[in-house]
């Protein structure tokens, strides 16, 4: 007997005819099925590379980024009316 997810998914592939979205969920599919024994893709960083993202989202969001006024004045002289 099968799950009733796995039945609604069965459905939902069989349904599509999006070649790109199969070729994702094979993709994914063999992905994950061959990597079933990891927990989490974070587990497979290295501690540099763990760092690194852990810096990276808690950086401050936005603080890259410039006010409209500002990209304005600063595209203003390649403007020609």
């Amino acid at each position: 007997m099968q799950s009733a997810l796995k039945q609604e998914l069965l459905e939902k592939i069989a349904a599509t005819e999006d070649e790109n979205l199969l070729l994702l969920l094979n993709e994914d599919y063999e992905y994950f099925s061959q990597h079933h024994d990891a927990i989490s893709i974070l587990d497979t960083l290295t501690p540099r590379q763990a760092t690194e993202l852990a810096e990276l989202v808690n950086e401050p969001f936005g603080h890259e980024t410039e006010s409209y006024d500002d990209f304005k004045k600063a595209t203003e002289r390649w403007r020609t009316k």
